[in-house]
């Protein structure tokens, strides 16, 4: 029985339970089981290879960590869905992280997937707020399987391969067996937005006409500021550099200067203008990857002997590796630097062209994109050990003549990490560079070293002039490679549990499970030497400080679990059950904690089964939360007060005018700003508590064979939420509260005199509440065509489709303001509707299916309403896939199929065009959106 470690033979548990079987794993075509369990309904979109480029888990400090495949059930985030392998817990995937990496999970290990949707925290742990997804993998083989696999999409480029070999074989006069995996693969393909129509389609934006209350959409905006060179606005007209730094007009789109009501005497607004396809000017997403490139090895290996006929002995060994990188896109000035007169490179051209006018405090403006540069990125490889052994067996007999087992295990785990930034460009050297005066016999010279104060002299100082292409000496002074840092965490745990009859009653056997469990776990985070303030190698104009830091949690469990069926064979009681669990855990940096949960189940016929389950989490904060080492890095960030967000911005509320009035940055003029982040653990955290509810039937009608249906409500309350907001979600809910006195100003810093934004503390803290609630519906059916008199060799039919509706995903994120909530209900991520079906098609050799993916429109953010905005959501979107398979001979099959076979674009609204990859747009969840579209793949499997 799933969900619980009472061995019922043929019960179902109260928990509702989703399996994935091997078969469906084997057909589907999927390079990673990820990407086939994301698929189901209950699980929002997290990390994964279209996401991790860059990305920021939305519920933590955990930065980037391309190729990384995390589970997210409720949306809750990753960190309260726990992953079990073979119902035991396994070494989180990355240090700094507490989800698994399920890309470290082959396919054809995988026996079946069991995905328990019911919190879970009594059962299993704290972790299991939301659910439990535990793989189940394939333990005393006989025999041999092998796979190749190639797949790429129908651009040609993304090729990928993959191979996998499983062998096994029983000894010793059957008590003994060995079993031995390897897969290796790897994904180098490189696909950035200027490679697919959604993204190379310029930017959808949000446009209010002057004088209308109503939002519209304006599409394919293409931005001056993505442009190989600068770009000025001098007397009303734009101006675009040659290589030799003589100006021209630029080449427009068919739109001409976008938006047309912009005062063009002012040469600050250059970084505002647009226009269309069609011009010299690049999309927002170019150099950007929708993808990341990865490359994969995993063995693994079991050994298992029967010692005697109730014990046995069991040992697995784990041995996974993932190197990935991200791409961050080219270096650009947006228009925040500015020069000044008497720089050099301001020419005579320049000059005339502002009607011969200096151009005083307001200083030339210009936008450009640095290629010379070439794009930054980081380097990720992580590297997996894990070995668990132990003993299992049966005591027959043992109360009352009730059969009862036992087992125990040991397991130690470590995940290391190593990370190294290339092309990196340093923002302090860059301004340093950018502030350019004359100098000694007519040499351009930084002006750092050319006033009185030698303390601030800079010798390698390069002056840079963003009017030519950059040579090659700027670009050395303005660049760097860091060093590796390499970040570990370790986990060592022991546990065991017995289980079994304790006495009989009406309705069966009364069960018991009695268990304890011991885990410790360890960050040690790295630092790279020249972020490190107490390294020798430190470069404090980098512009980057990391700190080391070690770390430690302990936590002890007791565990029980209890199954009392009732009753069973009366008139409208064909069976009635009730079960119980509880866990106790004492942290040694949360203190006690207890976890309940109460389930029943009645079935008044065969045929119908209403299940419900009641349950107490509290999740203490893991070791991810607690310790993480300080750093400061910049960020482009943008004040809520500025010229445009101030009256544009889609979320401000009623607050925000009068709180931007209060506190006016002298700044308003530049939409961008390079800003300090702090980043540090917060050990002061306390505890979350959440309450589960699941109500639910079952029906498996005796007179329509293999079809069942079941309908599941839940519900979820969480309280004290152990959370990280993003930096800009920071900044703009400082402005958008009903006063400034709350919680998110505490952790902006603005400067005194002028009240501009200088830093944001990003820390993970207790908020206030958040609850989601819905219904689960999965119908599952099965026939023989011959059963439609169609001939006995027609084959056979089936069908199973899984839908999610959403009834409501609210937070409340200020803990003073109770009544202050906002419903995520329709925004990206959290759609009313979605679902997947599939129908399958077997005929002896022959096997073909198609699935259906589906998804209900969705909006932006939580102020798009349809009274002000058109269309304020996206339509709704369906995927098709279609995969086939047939039998060869009788050890080998060849199979192939395509994803998104109708290569479906994303909508073209404001943020879905960028699909999945994360963009620095804090808080979007357009994850489910396809960018990468139609993929195809072929396979040859052999066994024997």
């Amino acid at each position: 029985m799933t969900g619980t470690r009472i061995r019922h033979k043929g019960a179902a548990s109260a928990t509702p339970t989703t399996v994935i079987t091997s078969e469906t794993i084997r057909k589907s075509g999927t390079r990673q089981i990820a990407d086939l369990v994301n698929q189901m309904p209950a699980l929002v979109i997290s990390q994964s290879d279209q996401t991790s480029n860059a990305n920021r888990d939305k519920d933590s400090l955990d930065t980037g960590h391309p190729g990384l495949n995390l589970l997210d059930l409720r949306g809750l985030g990753s960190k309260r869905t726990l992953v079990l392998i073979n119902g035991r817990r396994h070494v989180p995937g990355a240090p700094g992280t507490s989800g698994v990496d399920i890309s470290t999970i082959p396919n054809g290990l995988v026996e079946r997937v069991e995905i328990i949707t019911g919190g879970a925290s009594a059962q299993y742990g704290a972790d299991a707020v939301a659910g439990v997804v535990n793989f189940i993998l394939k333990k005393d083989y006989q025999g041999l399987d092998a796979k190749l696999s190639y797949s790429n999409s129908t651009y040609g480029d993304m090729p990928s391969y993959d191979a996998d070999f499983l062998w096994g074989k029983n000894f010793a006069d059957g008590k003994a067996n060995v079993t031995l995996f390897a897969y290796y693969g790897q994904s180098n393909g490189v696909v950035a937005g200027q490679d697919r129509p959604s993204t190379a389609y310029g930017n959808p934006w949000w446009y209010r006409p002057r004088g209308s209350t109503m939002n519209t959409i304006l599409d394919d905006r293409h931005s001056f500021s993505y442009s190989p060179r600068a770009v000025v606005l001098l007397g009303s007209k734009p101006y675009v550099f040659n290589d030799d730094g003589t100006m021209r007009a630029p080449r427009l789109g068919s739109a001409g200067i976008l938006p047309n009501t912009l005062d063009l005497t002012k040469n600050s607004v250059v970084g505002q203008l647009e226009t269309n396809s069609g011009s010299e000017f690049g999309g927002r997403y170019d150099n950007w990857l929708l993808s990341v490139p990865n490359e994969r090895f995993i063995t693994h290996g079991t050994f298992g002997y029967q010692l005697t006929d109730n014990v046995r002995y069991f040992l697995e060994v784990d041995y996974a590796t993932n190197s990935s990188h991200g791409e961050y896109g080219l270096w650009y000035e947006g228009g925040g630097n500015k020069l000044w007169d008497g720089n050099p490179f301001i020419t005579p051209e320049i000059i005339a062209a502002n009607g011969g006018q200096p151009f005083g405090g307001d200083g030339l403006t210009f936008v450009r994109q640095y290629p010379e540069f070439g794009k930054s990125r980081s380097n990720y490889r992580r590297d997996m050990y894990q070995v668990v052994t132990g003993f299992e067996g049966e005591l027959p007999g043992l109360i009352g003549g009730h059969d009862w087992s036992w087992s125990t295990h040991f397991s130690y785990g470590k995940t290391k990490e190593t990370i190294q930034d290339r092309n990196n460009t340093s923002n302090d050297r860059y301004l340093r560079a950018l502030d350019a005066v004359m100098g000694p016999g007519g040499t351009p010279i930084c002006w750092v070293n050319s006033d009185a104060d030698t303390t601030n002299d800079d010798p390698k100082c390069v002056p840079l002039n963003p009017f030519k292409p950059v040579p090659q000496n700027v670009i050395d002074y303005l660049q760097y490679d860091s060093s590796k840092a390499s970040t570990s965490l370790e986990q060592y745990v022991v546990s065991g549990y017995v289980t079994g009859g304790l006495f009989n009653l009406p309705g069966g056997e009364v069960q018991i499970a009695l268990g304890g469990e011991f885990r410790s776990e360890s960050n040690n985070i790295g630092a790279r030497a020249e972020y490190d303030p107490n390294n020798p190698a430190f470069v404090a104009d980098y512009g980057i400080i990391e700190n080391p830091l070690k770390g430690r949690i302990d936590v002890s469990e007791i565990f029980g679990e209890l199954s009392v069926p009732v009753l069973k064979d009366l008139p409208l009681i064909h069976r009635l059950s009730f079960e119980s669990a509880v866990r106790v855990a004492d942290y040694s940096t949360a203190g006690r904690t207890t976890a309940e949960k109460y389930g029943a189940q009645w079935a008044p016929v065969r045929d119908l089964r209403f299940r419900a389950t009641y349950g107490k989490a509290v999740r203490a904060p893991n070791i991810s939360e607690v310790f993480t080492a300080s750093s400061i890095s910049g960020q482009w960030l943008s004040d809520p007060c500025n010229y445009y967000n101030l009256p544009n911005r889609p979320d401000r509320t009623e607050y925000t005018a009068a709180n931007c009035a209060a506190v006016m940055p002298a700044n308003k003029n530049d939409y961008w700003l390079w800003l300090d982040v702090i980043k540090q653990g917060n050990p002061e955290l306390k505890v979350e508590t959440a309450r589960t509810l699941t109500l639910g039937m079952v029906f498996q009608p005796r007179f329509l064979k293999n079809f069942t249906l079941t309908v599941d409500y839940y519900k979820i309350r969480m309280n004290d939420v152990i959370s990280a907001i993003e930096p800009q979600t920071i900044i703009n809910k400082c402005m958008d509260g009903a006063t400034l006195d709350n919680p998110y100003c505490d952790l902006v810093v603005r400067d005194p005199a002028t009240n501009n934004l200088v830093s944001v503390l990003k820390q993970n803290i207790n908020l206030s509440r958040r609850r989601t609630s819905g219904v689960d519906v999965e119908v599952d059916y099965s026939f023989d065509l011959a059963d439609l008199d169609l001939g006995s060799g027609s084959g056979r039919i089936g069908i199973n489709s899984i839908f999610t509706r959403l009834i409501e995903n609210k937070y409340t994120p200020d803990p003073d303001k109770p009544d202050a909530v906002t419903d995520t209900f329709g925004v990206f991520g959290f759609p009313e509707l979605k679902g997947r079906t599939s129908i399958t098609y077997s005929n002896g050799k022959l096997w073909a299916g198609w699935t259906a993916r589906y998804f209900s429109g969705m909006r932006q953010t939580v102020t798009i309403k349809p009274e002000t905005y058109t269309p304020y959501k996206t339509p709704s979107v369906t995927y098709h896939d279609f995969n086939l398979s047939y039998q060869l001979r009788p050890n080998l099959t060849i199979g192939g199929g395509f994803t998104n076979i109708f290569n479906k674009q994303p909508p073209r609204y404001p943020g879905a065009e960028a699909g999945g990859a994360y963009f620095g747009d804090e808080g979007w969840q357009a994850g489910v959106y396809d960018v990468i579209g139609r993929t195809g793949f072929i396979n040859l499997r052999f066994t024997r």
